[in-house]
Parts: structure tokens; sequence; C-alpha cells
């Protein structure tokens, strides 16, 4: 006798509402219920489908072929029969199916089970496959294309880059995603960040990922410029333009850069004179060399950066607010580093690994040391760090090996900015000259002292929150990951 699936308008109505075909069947492999769909897209009727076996079902007519043979062969079923349960019911199981009307169907089999675990209804939800067929070949295509890029990607940071462009934080993340689609659009893009940041590695970024490439990346430090020739630089003279001059005449940097991308770095240490004119190129598109009659149009992307606050400038009148309105159609802001410190074990090991090729070593760092490292405040950012990275390397006095910090120079220490995260004030004794007994007990006074707090330890002792976490764990002791807000009266601080 067939056990018919329990009468249940609210659930018939709402399965019914469903743009997916739905099919029940009970353990003994017999079909109980189908939804309006599942009969649209089997195109049967439910005194055709209901009652039957699935191995009946499967010589219907209408279905012309099946590629689930455990269907047609019954074992499944029997399995159900003398086992009451299916072996692995936690993941669907997929059925395909193509109709005489040319329909393909593509079935995923769904498991319900009572309280005792035995196997009482499978659901069968039924989709036309043809666009799912077409949607996951379209999906398989974008992987691969994906992947590709991925790949012209890297090789791109490497063979015009010079090298590869590290980071693993999140908001460096979300800068590069940006900046390679803006990339990819027109307009002139504005840089900020304090130096050492990398604004000049993201101004080659953005230009080489972007349609201009196969042109010239002209960068231009606005800064060095004498302002007595700034003029000639950037524009160019022709023949006899002044006292020196070459006999034909030379072009200008701008002009230089015609096809390509110009970079203007400290574009606030222009005189604001020449800021006038370097507005009127970027509206006529067309610059006028010294001493010459006739214009010559560019076609030129402008970039530009300063490492101070762009409303700083604008306050100060260094820097035009026209001109900076017509540079900065889009901005992007480099975060200092202090700002990204999980970024720090790989640049240093980026650094290592450049050091190593150019004087034939094999050093690393001891992780300890890294993470000193990763303390320091680094005002001057991705290339002080590089510089305090090499100046290690440099005085270890090694070719080869893992350098410590008890092997760090001591002439090195006055060289570092904020040198005294490099020399904890309060060390606990060196692993070895205690026992653990006497090591945990040295551990829990100093965690008392602090409240818990990570990160007064890690400032009492001059080394990452994460050499603490890892001591205070070891012996099990509780702390606070983050810094406990002091609840307070206000007070007046002077202005620094």
């Amino acid at each position: 006798m067939v056990e018919h699936f329990p009468e249940e308008p609210t659930l018939g109505l709402f399965l019914n509402a469903l743009d997916v075909g739905v099919l029940i069947i009970d353990q003994t492999g017999t079909v109980v219920w189908a939804n309006d769909k599942l009969y649209q897209l089997a195109d049967l009727t439910p005194n055709q489908l209901v009652g039957l076996k699935t191995k009946e079902m499967a010589s219907l007519p209408s279905i012309h072929a099946s590629v689930n043979p455990e269907w047609v062969k019954d074992s499944f079923w029997a399995m159900v029969r003398e086992n009451g349960r299916v072996t692995d019911t936690t993941q669907p199981r997929y059925s395909y199916a193509r109709m005489e009307n040319g329909a393909q169907l593509i079935s995923a089999e769904h498991y319900i089970r009572d309280n005792a675990d035995r196997l009482r209804y499978i659901v069968l939800t039924v989709h036309a496959s043809t666009d799912l067929l077409a949607a996951r070949e379209k999906i398989g295509e974008l992987e691969q294309r994906t992947a590709l890029y991925q790949e012209q990607l890297s090789a791109l940071h490497t063979r015009v880059l010079g090298q590869d462009i590290v980071y693993q934080s999140e908001s460096l993340s979300r800068v590069f995603e940006r900046a390679l689609r803006l990339a990819r659009l027109g307009g002139n893009i504005f840089l900020t960040g304090e130096t050492g940041v990398g604004k000049s590695l993201l101004a080659q970024y953005i230009h080489t990922m972007s349609p201009r490439s196969s042109g010239p990346f002209i960068h231009v430090n606005c800064a060095s410029l004498p302002a007595s020739l700034i003029e000639a630089e950037l524009f160019g003279y022709a023949e006899g333009a002044f006292t020196g001059a070459k006999r034909k005449g030379r072009r200008g940097v701008i002009e230089m850069g015609q096809g390509g991308t110009v970079f203007l770095d400290e574009i606030g240490d222009m005189p604001v004179e020449m800021q006038a004119k370097l507005l009127t190129v970027l509206e006529d598109k067309e610059i006028r060399r010294l001493g010459a009659e006739q214009t010559v149009k560019i076609d030129v992307r402008f970039l530009a950066a300063t490492n101070r606050q762009p409303e700083t400038l604008l306050q100060e009148q260094t820097l035009r607010n026209d001109l900076y309105y017509r540079l900065a159609m889009n901005r992007i802001d480099l975060p200092p580093l202090r700002e990204h410190p999980e970024d720090i074990p790989a640049l240093i090991n980026a650094t290592l690994t450049e050091f190593n090729q150019k004087n034939a070593t094999a050093l690393t760092l001891h992780p300890e040391l890294i993470e000193h490292v990763q303390a320091l405040p680094f005002p001057g950012n991705i290339r002080e760090l590089k510089n305090v990275v090499w100046q290690i390397a440099s005085e270890s006095g090694q070719t080869a090996g893992e350098i410590t910090l008890q092997m760090l120079a001591p002439e090195l220490i006055p060289t570092l900015h904020s040198s005294t995260s490099l020399s904890p004030r309060v060390t606990p004794p060196p692993r070895g000259t205690e026992s653990e007994a006497e090591e945990a007990q040295h551990w829990r006074t100093f965690c008392e002292e602090h409240q818990g707090n990570v990160y007064a330890m890690a400032d009492a002792l001059g080394v990452h929150r994460t050499t603490i976490i890892r001591k205070l764990k070891k012996h099990g002791l509780t702390y606070a990951r983050k810094p406990r807000v002091q609840r307070a009266s206000p007070k007046t601080v002077a202005p620094s």
C-alpha cells in the first residue's frame, strides 16, 4: 500500500509556488507527491507519476534516458529496504535525465529521517539543466580567465616593476584593488600618504596595469627641480630660447610622456606660478615650449602625489585649488605602515631576499627579532623598515644562518628611530636560567602588575603583543586582548 504524503494544503500551496520541481519518494522507493512545476518539467500528470516505483519511473516512455543507474537497477532501494537507512545522507546526490521532448533535467536528492535515524522520505529538487549547465560552463570559463589574469598580474609585478608588491593586510588589498580598477579607466589620480609608504611604486603599478602601459612612465620629482629651470624641464624649449639652449631645442618631460603617464611627485613643492601654467596644460591638452610660437597637442595621463594632507596644502595656499581638483579626479590614500603592521614580516622577508641576492648571503631573522622590529613605530614607513632590515643584516657579520636579538650589534641601536623598542626596559630572565615553575611565577606576577593588559605588557617589554600572548598561554594565564577603557572625568590637555 502506498504511503501517501500527508495532506498539508498550506505546505502544498508553498511548494507549488516554487519555480523548481519537487518530487517526494517514501522509504519503499514509491512516488507519493510532486508539485506542479515537476509535472511541467517532466511533461507528466499526477495519474502517470504518483504511485510508481523509481524503477518504473525510469522506464517511462517520456524519459528518454537516465544517467542514474542505481534507479534502474533498484540497488539503492534494495539497500534502503534491507538497512532502513542510507550510508551517507549528509550530502545531496545528483541525477540527470533527458526527456523525450528534449528537455534535460538535473535533480538533487535530499534525505529526511525520523527520530530513530530511519530513512522516511527522499525529496528531489528538479531543475531544467540547460541554464544550469550553461552557467556552470560560464563560471568555469571565468575561473580559468581569473587564474590567467592573476598569473599575468604576478608576472607584470616582477617583470615591469622589478619586484613583487608585498602585502597581506586587508587595508592594502583594498588600496590595490581600487588602484587596479582606476588604472583601467581614464582620468587623473592623486596619491596621498606619508613619506615612504610606496606612492611611487603605486604610481608605477597604476601605469603598468593601465591601457597606457606600452607608453612611457615619466617620474618628475617637483621638489628636486630648481625654480629657475622647472618650466624648461616640464615644457621644454625651442632653439635659441635662452643662452645655453641646445641648437634644436628640447622636449620637456611632459612631452616625453606622450601616450603614457606623467607622475608629478611632491606636487605641493611646485611653485604656485608654475601650477597655473600646468593647469592650462591639463585643461587645453597642449603645451608650448619656451620660446616657441606653436603649441603641441599632448596625450598624457597625470598622476600626482604628496606626503602631506592636500587639505593642509590648500589651506596654506601652496597648492592651487583648481589644480588640485583637476588632478584629483580620483584620490587614493595609502595608509602608514603602523596601521597595517601585519605586513611587516612579509616585507622583512622580501627585503632579506633582496639583500641575500645582492650579497650572496643566506640570512634570516629569528621570529623574536622580527617581533621586536614589528614593534617599532617606523615614522619613515616601508622605506625606513627596509633600511632597518638592511642594517641588521649588514651589521650581523654573517653570511648565512639566523640572526637573533642577542646577536644584534650594540652600535646599531642608536641609529634606529625609537631605539628603545629594540632595548627592552624590563625583560624576563633568558631561557634556561630559571625553572619552569619560576618562569611561570615570573609571568604571573608580571601579568598581575599590568592587570592582564596585553598591550601594556608588550609596551613595557618592547615586544609585539603576540610574544606576550604566547608566553601567557604557555603558563595558562588570563589576559585581555583589547586595551581596557579607563572611565574617568575629562581632563584638559594642553596642545602639543
